[in-house]
């Protein structure tokens, strides 16, 4: 094992993604391994399976000490969405004069400002949205800077105790002395956003296979978030039904789909090369379409719940594995949301794909704050 290497976790609603990695040149990675676990999921906050769960963290756990010989101390694992709660509080500390700002003065802002909601959740995050000194100037860090009254508006992520019961026993028995739990949303969003870009306000949607969870960010904070039981296995299952085939020939079906072709003979060269079966794209199209319309149904929900109004020049950045890989999907979404649409991917050669972002910027952090 090697003093830089990291070793992480990433839950997605599909799999389980155990990766060992370390930082490369000019921002990439070295991956030294990476494994893939599938399991049942979860929705509404609740893992379909829970001993498969633990079956499964111990196999990630084997495979991190085949990596790394031997385990690290900490390993770093994301929390999905489903399991957290962001809330938002106004702080502020005076002081008897004017100071410089220390980190220390900085914490004491976040002590003051926070107290936990439930003693069924745990804080696994804090982040400032922005700080105000009391000649009203605002900036992203006031380390350093005199003041005699600090403010700050500030975002806190607990964690259901449902998720850390269900994860944290099994691997600190499987030999981790350190389980760090993090937002994944909020990992996401640090790594693929550019601070400038951030500091305006940005809203993504992380669209996986079974959930989907909206955030507006801005600073270094998320402001609202929401997840909901919906992704691209939800479209596949409506092609499953409608076209009365099975699931992986309708997983095959939607990825050759395009929804920007014009109908020309009325056939679309989508073949179950088992069967030799032909489908008609209009209808493939039009079942696709519909399930996108449901994913944003949810989205213009969300944005009426948070009763926040993102300025026009926001874009929707999409992420994950659902739905980024249908073409003219993020075509279908802008027009229906009326606001542009983007993809959002890992600036990373060969790993520049939408559902690489979770578990790339899960490494980032946990590289950070190694």
């Amino acid at each position: 094992m090697k003093k830089n290497d990291v070793a992480i976790l990433d839950f997605g609603s599909l799999g389980v993604t155990a990766m060992v990695g370390e930082r490369g040149v000019n921002k990439t990675f070295v991956i030294k391994g990476e494994s893939f676990f599938k399991y049942d999921g979860f929705a509404d906050g609740r893992f379909f399976n829970e001993e498969k769960l633990v079956e499964i963290l111990n196999e990630a756990t084997q495979e991190i000490k085949k990596i790394m010989r031997t385990l690290p101390n900490t390993i770093f694992v994301g929390v999905p969405g489903a399991f957290t709660t962001v809330s938002v509080k106004d702080g502020r500390i005076s002081f008897a004069k004017k100071k410089k700002i220390t980190e220390e003065d900085v914490d004491m802002l976040f002590d003051a400002a926070f107290k936990m909601s439930s003693k069924e959740k745990t804080l696994i995050n804090r982040s400032a949205i922005l700080y105000e000194l009391d000649d009203h100037r605002r900036l992203a860090n006031p380390v350093g800077v005199t003041c005699e009254v600090l403010k700050g508006k500030l975002s806190f992520i607990e964690c259901d105790n449902y998720f850390i019961d269900s994860v944290v026993p099994t691997l600190k028995s499987a030999g981790f002395k350190n389980v760090e739990c993090v937002s994944s949303p909020l990992a996401t969003a640090l790594y693929l956003l550019p601070p400038e870009t951030r500091d305006r306000v940005s809203f993504i949607a992380d669209v996986g296979y079974i959930t989907t969870t909206v955030s507006v960010i801005q600073g270094d904070g998320i402001i609202y978030q929401r997840t909901f039981d919906y992704g691209g296995g939800y479209i596949t299952a409506a092609l499953t039904e409608r076209l009365d085939v099975d699931f992986d020939v309708a997983e095959s079906i939607k990825r050759k789909i395009n929804l920007c072709t014009l109908r020309s003979d009325g056939v679309y060269d989508l073949i179950d090369a088992t069967n030799g079966n032909y489908f008609d794209a209009e209808e493939v199209k039009s079942i696709v379409k519909e399930s996108l319309d449901v994913l944003c149904e949810e989205i213009s929900n969300f944005l009426e719940q948070a009763e926040f109004v993102l300025p026009e020049y926001v874009p929707l950045s999409i992420t994950g594995g659902g739905i980024a890989y249908i073409r003219g999907a993020k075509e279908h979404v802008s027009g229906r949301l009326n606001m542009a649409v983007e993809v959002l991917a890992p600036s990373v050669p060969l790993m520049d794909k939408p559902i690489r972002s979770s578990i790339l910027s899960l490494l980032d952090l946990a590289i950070n704050q190694q």
